[in-house]
This record gives C-alpha cells, sequence and structure tokens, in this order.
C-alpha cells in the first residue's frame, strides 16, 4: 500500500513517491552515487535533505543513515530518516525508526508513528503485531488532521485479519514461487516481463540508475530490454533483447506485452522531462519483414493528455472486442487507473475508458495483463484488503460486459510487499511476476529492488473447443443455429450447455472426469456425440474436437412481410447454465438476432421472459429469473436499445419447456437445461 501523507515531511515527499514509485514501481531504490558520506554529522544531514528535496530518496538515506550513526537515537535525524526508508521499501530499518520514535513519544502527540510502525511491520508479514499498532492510530488519529490516514488504516486493519488468517489456514497451494537465477536477478530492478514463447520472455531492467549530481540530478542509465531463454533446465538470461531496437540513451523503455498474434508489441516511453521526473507515453512495434519495425506513438484515443500513460496490455474489451488496456493517471485524486480503449478493424483505437468498479479503487491499479485462455484480467493494486504492499488480483471477465468482484490470489503469488507485473500462461500453468520480497540484497536491503519470480501451477485446466459444420449440398458450412451439450459420465450429470449460433463452442473441463458431447442442429432429428477423457492429462491443454454433421432438412423459415403485425413472434432464446444469472459465451451471438430485430423495427417492444428449472422454491426461482432478465436488458442497453423498447417479465420456474424430471420420477438433467432460458418474443407496438 503506498503510503500517503502524515507528517509534513511525507507531503513534501509525495509528489515525488507516487511518480516514481508507478512509473518504475520505486525506481530510485536501486540508485547508487559513488560519493561516501562524510565524517560530520551536520554535512551529513545537509547533504541527506539535498538529495531529498530532489526526490532521490536513496541517496538521501545514505547520508541521513550517516549522519545517524553518528549520533544513535537522535530524535530529529529518525524523524527524517524513518519515512525515507518506508520510501525505498527498506521496511526492516523503517520498522526500527518508526519504533524507537513512537518509544518516544510519551505524551502520544504523533500517533501516525503508529501508523507507520504498524504499515512497515505489515509488509514484513508480522501481522499480529501490526495490527497492535494501527488499532492503536485508529483508536488516537484525529479525524481532521489524519482524515487520509485513517482510511488507509482500515484497509492495513482489514488486511492485516485477511492475511493472518490466510497463513492460519492449512489450504492446498496452487502455486510454487521461486526467484529466477543464471544473471537474471541482479542488485538493479528488473521487471516488466512479457511472454514471447514457452522458452522466452522479455524484461525491463533499470541498469545502475545512477543520478548524476545534486547541481544535475538526472539518471545516468535508462532501462532497457533483457531477453531470458530457457535453457535446458532452467532460465538463463540472453543480454539485451536483439530483435528490438533499442532507443535514445535517455529513452527508457518499460512495460512491454505482446498482442495474441505475438506481432504488435506494444510498450512505455519514458523521457527524463525534469529532474528525476518521467514523462510517458505508450508506443506500438509492429513484425513485418521479419523483423520489428520502428515505433509509433500512438495517439490521443491512448496517451491521454497531462498525464502519465503506462503499462499497455492487449486484450478483449468488455464487450468482447479487441482492445488495449493500460494505465493512466489521467483523472486527478484518484492514483492510477486501468483504461482501455477498443481497438477498431483498421489498428486504430477509439478514446479509452475508464473501467471504473469494480477494478479501479480510489488508490492505484496498475500493470494489466490479459489473459485470453480464460478470459481473466490480472492487475496490481494497493487499495483492496490483500497480504500488504501491491497485491495480484484476478477479475474474470463474463460476456455480458463486466468483470466480476476481483479476488485475491493469495499466498505465495502475493506477500507482504509489493507483488505486481502479474503474466500467466494457464495452457502451461507457468508465469511470472515481479516482487521485491527477499530480492538480491542493495545496499543490505532485502526488499529494495524489485526481482523476477517464476510461478508454476500445481493445478491443471483442461477445456475442449471446435467448430461445428453441416453438410449442405455437399459443402460444408458453420452451423448457424442448435445446441451442444456436455455430459459428465463420471458423475452422471449435465456439466454444461450452449447455444450453437457461428459454428463456435467451448467447455471447461474437469481432470480425471469422463465427458460426452452431443449435438443437434435445430430442426434436424439427429443427434451426434464424441467421447473425451482427462483422465491421466499431465498439463493443461485444450482438446480441439470438430463436428461434421451429415446434410438435413432444414425447417423453412417463411419470409415475414414487413408490413405484417408481429406481435407474439419469437426473436431468439438464451440457455443459462444451472444457478447463474452471468451469460454464457455463446450467447451474444444469440442476442444479436435481438438487437437486429430492433434496429429493423423500432416500433416493437420485446418481451425478456426468463424462466428456471424447479429446483429451489418458487420465490428464489422467481428472482434468480428477475436477475437473468437484467444481465440481457443490461447488455441489450449497451448495444444501444432504448429502456422503453424492452420488458422485463420473469415467470420463475412456472412455465417450463420441458419436463424437470422422467416418468419415474428421476430427474432430467436435458429438460431442466431447456427450462433455464430467456425467451424473447415481440410484445406489442410502441404506443407513441
Amino acid at each position: 500500500m503506498i503510503f500517503l501523507a502524515s507528517s509534513n515531511l511525507i507531503h513534501r515527499m509525495k509528489k515525488t513517491l507516487i511518480w516514481v514509485a508507478i512509473i518504475f514501481l520505486f525506481l530510485p531504490s536501486s540508485s547508487q552515487i559513488n560519493t561516501l558520506p562524510f565524517k560530520s554529522f551536520q554535512k551529513n544531514k545537509r547533504f541527506g535533505k539535498k538529495w531529498l528535496k530532489v526526490g532521490a530518496n536513496a541517496q538521501a538515506a545514505i547520508y541521513l543513515r550517516a549522519a545517524a550513526q553518528m549520533r544513535p537515537g537522535k530524535k530529529s535525524i529518525e524523524r527524517v530518516l524513518a519515512p525515507v526508508e518506508l520510501s525505498i521499501r527498506n521496511y526492516a530499518a523503517a520498522e526500527e525508526l518508526f519504533r524507537s520514535l513512537v518509544s518516544k513519544d510519551k505524551k502520544e502527540k504523533r500517533p501516525e508513528w503508529r501508523f507507520w510502525l504498524g504499515l512497515s511491520l505489515l509488509q514484513q508479514e508480522k501481522y499480529n503485531e501490526a495490527l497492535s499498532y494501527l488499532n492503536e492510530f485508529r483508536k488516537k488519529g484525529d479525524e481532521d488532521k489524519h482524515e487520509e490516514l485513517l482510511k488507509r488504516c482500515k484497509i492495513a486493519i482489514e488486511s492485516c485479519k485477511y492475511a493472518q488468517a490466510a497463513k492460519d489456514s492449512p489450504t492446498l497451494l496452487s502455486f510454487s514461487v521461486n526467484a529466477l537465477q543464471n544473471g537474471i536477478n541482479t542488485a538493479d530492478d528488473e521487471s516488466s516481463v512479457a511472454l514471447l514463447s514457452r522458452r522466452s520472455f522479455i524484461f525491463s531492467r533499470h541498469n545502475i540508475t545512477e543520478v548524476n549530481n545534486l547541481k544535475q540530478p538526472f539518471f545516468k542509465y535508462a532501462s532497457k530490454l533483457y531477453e531470458s531463454k530457457f535453457d535446458e533446465k532452467e532460465w538463463k538470461e540472453n543480454g539485451l533483447w536483439s530483435a528490438f531496437p533499442q532507443l535514445k540513451d535517455n529513452e527508457h523503455i518499460f512495460s512491454p506485452s505482446l498482442s495474441e498474434d505475438g506481432k504488435e508489441l506494444y510498450f512505455s516511453s519514458c523521457v527524463e522531462e525534469k529532474p528525476l521526473k518521467l514523462r510517458c507515453d505508450i508506443y506500438r512495434s509492429v513484425f513485418s519483414d521479419s523483423k520489428w519495425q520502428k515505433p509509433e506513438k500512438l495517439g490521443s484515443q491512448i496517451n491521454l493528455n497531462g498525464a502519465n500513460n503506462i503499462w499497455p496490455c492487449p486484450g478483449r474489451a468488455p464487450g468482447g472486442e479487441e482492445a488495449l488496456y493500460f494505465c493512466s493517471n489521467k483523472n486527478p485524486g484518484k492514483g492510477y487507473d486501468i483504461f482501455c480503449a477498443i481497438k477498431n478493424p483498421d489498428g486504430t483505437f477509439q478514446k479509452a475508458k475508464t473501467l471504473g468498479l469494480p477494478i479501479n479503487t480510489r488508490y492505484d491499479e496498475i500493470s494489466p495483463y490479459y489473459e485470453y485462455e480464460t478470459n481473466t484480467l490480472y492487475f496490481s493494486s494497493n487499495g483492496r484488503t490483500g497480504m500488504g504492499g501491491y497485491d495480484v488480483y484476478a477479475a474474470k471477465r463474463l460476456v455480458i460486459g463486466d468483470f466480476l468482484e476481483p479476488g485475491n490470489m493469495g499466498f505465495p503469488i502475493n506477500s507482504g510487499a509489493d507483488d505486481f507485473g502479474f503474466v500467466y500462461n494457464s495452457k502451461n500453468n507457468t508465469g511470472l511476476l515481479v516482487s521485491n520480497r527477499k530480492s538480491v540484497r542493495n545496499n543490505d536491503c532485502a526488499t529494495c529492488n524489485d526481482d523476477i519470480w517464476l510461478v508454476e501451477s500445481f493445478k491443471l485446466y483442461p477445456a475442449v473447443k471446435g467448430e461445428i459444420l453441416v453438410l449442405r449440398g455437399g459443402l460444408k458450412q458453420l452451423m448457424t443455429e442448435g445446441n451442444i451439450n456436455l455430459f459428465n459420465l463420471t458423475d452422471n450429470n449435465l456439466a454444461a450447455t450452449g447455444q450453437v449460433t457461428n459454428g463456435l463452442y467451448f467447455f471447461d473441463l474437469e481432470t480425471d472426469k469422463d465427458y460426452k458431447l452431443t449435438v443437434k442442429v435445430s430442426g434436424g432429428s439427429k443427434e451426434f456425440e464424441r467421447i473425451i477423457s482427462t483422465k491421466g492429462i499431465t498439463r493443461s491443454d485444450t482438446f480441439n474436437i470438430n463436428f461434421v454433421l451429415d446434410e438435413i432438412e432444414e425447417k423453412k423459415q417463411e419470409k415475414v412481410n414487413e408490413e405484417q403485425n408481429l406481435v407474439g413472434s419469437k426473436i431468439t432464446t438464451v440457455f443459462w447454465d444451472y444457478d447463474k444469472f452471468q451469460l454464457t459465451s455463446s450467447a451474444p451471438d444469440s442476442l444479436k438476432k435481438v438487437v437486429d430485430f430492433y434496429f429493423a423495427h423500432p416500433e416493437y417492444i420485446i418481451e425478456v421472459g426468463s424462466h428456471t428449472d424447479n429446483k429451489g422454491d418458487d420465490l428464489y426461482n422467481l428472482r434468480l429469473s428477475e436477475r437473468r432478465g437484467a444481465a440481457v436488458i443490461k447488455y441489450l442497453l449497451s448495444k444501444k436499445i432504448p429502456s422503453k423498447n424492452l420488458l422485463n417479465n420473469p415467470y420463475g420456474e412456472s412455465k417450463p419447456l420441458a419436463p424437470n424430471t422422467t416418468p419415474d420420477g428421476k430427474d432430467n438433467p436435458e429438460g431442466r437445461a431447456l427450462n433455464r432460458r430467456t425467451e424473447f418474443r415481440v410484445y406489442q407496438i410502441l404506443k407513441k
């Protein structure tokens, strides 16, 4: 959690800390200078404050530490040095100094010192002791003077309780996290990872970011892109990424990310326009003619004016369109937010919009990464209940256009320190993470710089996908209307069902199960099936199973006269998973029929009639059908259908389309699946 202003000193540091902490996530923590401290207490104190004034906190710490060693326990030095140590993430040193200050605050005139001590303990995972000091501050803090700090304290207290409970819980870990060796991690900052393939990735290294001097305080070296390759059994550094043209000497290349097809590279380019203050914009390079072309700066739709724009990441927008996610501090007072810009077919972008809730908070959300295979947005935040510092969160994207509430990835992906820059490939159960926990030591500080950590999952994620073709007149065509069901033969139940409208399907599977896929074209009598098994699999994989269905006698559709009254006509149907009101992956194709109907016939009201099976009581099922109707209406409103043209009619279990049970009283999973539906019908002509 970024520590906001409490003392006058931290208030003066705040702007510099936020700039540097987010752009290079505490870049000055790895800054070095060649000049040794002075033998004079006053000179060390004076030079420490001068370095602090220009924003070079690591340099300031060197001189202030020397002064503190010359006069141990001197309160005037501890008051300055303690927040500096915390700002460069030297948690252990900050704890010692704030503990000393708290012990000297006999009359409790500086309750905020208890907060900073609690925060120092929290970020070392000393949760119970941290909770004690945080609670003291919550009781003694002044609501006017410490308003912002009390808000942060509330999150910190919740985090202590949450993290300690997670530590005490004997849960089976799903991941292992290990620091990479072989020259990848150094005493400099390694961060901003992008996966090139299963056996290579690139990252940004802040290469010995020395500051010139007090008279001309600029970083001597800019960050560059390096490559790591998997050699036999381990990852090794492979030097500068030679495939990409490194930019100017003073231009920092940061946060690279590749498109799904690997042919577009997005990154941030940051230039030091003012001393120790970086200005960042987003660029794109295209791979063509067997090489990466000269990068182009993206337009104002992405690079928002008056803001720093960083951490670009291709993905899919809430509506399913190709898009670019990135971070910007465009909105004053809200920290860094994640924005999303839809990509046009010609490669340009629409104007970026902030994601809002439930993703963004009033604090910082950074380092987004979109995993296409599972439609999951990973990002880090310091404004939520977590383990301490920046934590990694995962938010699943729903087809209706929303993200689910983000979930904390838990230990060991998260720690008390800063954890961010998470990238993950669910097919290979492998990812990478940037963290300053127990990093390669920098000036005897084990948490002052960022390293890259290898994340490996013990859990397998099987799935099945494919296309469904129908033979018509000797030609293969994608099936445009029909149903596909997934039966779990091991547990003897219907695992999932879907309505096929574009010839494609996708289902998640569980390990150690046998499944049966059945397909039937609308209007046909024959059912086609395939058997698959996940028993004995050793890695995450997606089965690819295609269907080619025999030619059928399709139902002829009557041509409807445009002037005919369509009241009562059925437009389409959407089916739901059991006890769910989130649209399935096939639903948008069905809902397109509703959208097309409205724009062809805006004079009609469309009834949204939602149904359930008969499991559960009447009231529960009625409310569930209300939620299902609300979900599709929300989607249709996003497609510019006015609310006056939509009528939500929940029916619960009162109008089954098929029997919920068989004649002998046994469960009928196929019938229940048909009853979990929303039907769209022409209700009446809209009154003018």
